[in-house]
């Protein structure tokens, strides 16, 4: 119907002729005043025809009318569209409350997750701190252990290096070593123990002159028996 209307009123637009159409060609602008010997001139008015005034009339009523047909037309379907848009606006503004609803519901997931990978994080950093203190704590232990290590070492040499020549009590040594006399009259085994007169001595007992064995009986193995001893074994028949 809406297309039927349209169309008779492009061909009533159609039939209207060029001269009773007027374009306004401006040459100069509006505040310009008219030129002078135009000021009281009046531009003669055209007549229009009888037979042509009396042949738009009814195509002017014709047009009046489409154009009211069309405007109930649009009319009684904005007031149908008025209650098909209340309900879609009700359904939207219900799809609207679910998405917030479903966004509310959402940030306070994310809030949830974001306060568990918080406190993972945080517990992390507190078993990292504890045991970075665990490993100072026994790092301070062994810088400890071997500070006293290296104390007693330390303690060690000093005390070794009293007996220690250096030039200043080099002439001193040299004297000394001049004046003592060792006896070198004693003998060492393979396994590094000293023997003086067939007893078992110390290295300081071994080296002095003035040490006598206090029991002059030999200690070692008698090498004479066993080798009698093996003679006559090996002479017996």
């Amino acid at each position: 119907m809406l297309k039927s209307v349209t169309n008779s009123v492009f061909s009533s637009f159609k039939s209207l002729s060029i001269e009773q159409t007027r374009s306004i060609r401006l040459r100069k602008p509006p505040w310009v005043p008219r030129a002078k010997n135009k000021r009281f001139w009046i531009p003669p008015l055209k007549q229009q025809d009888r037979d042509e005034h009396n042949y738009m009339i009814p195509i002017w009523n014709k047009y009046k009318a489409e154009m009211r047909s069309v405007y109930l037309l649009f009319k009684t379907v904005a007031k149908f569209s008025d209650k098909e848009s209340a309900k879609a606006q009700e359904e939207k503004k219900k799809q609207m409350e679910k998405e917030y609803k479903q966004l509310e519901e959402n940030d306070q997931v994310n809030a949830e997750i974001l306060k568990k990978q918080l406190e993972e994080e945080n517990l992390k950093l507190e078993t990292k701190k504890k045991e970075a203190e665990l490993d100072f704590i026994k790092q301070k232990k062994i810088e400890e252990l071997y500070l006293t290590k290296a104390d007693k070492i330390v303690g060690k040499l000093i005390e070794k290096s009293k007996n220690f020549i250096d030039p200043n009590n080099l002439e001193y040594e040299i004297e000394k070593a001049l004046n003592e006399r060792y006896d070198h009259n004693f003998s060492i085994d393979s396994s590094g123990r000293f023997f003086k007169a067939k007893t078992i001595v110390t290295k300081s007992e071994a080296f002095d002159p003035k040490f006598i064995p206090k029991s002059t009986q030999s200690i070692l193995p008698d090498t004479s028996s066993q080798q009698k001893n093996t003679e006559l074994a090996e002479t017996s028949p």
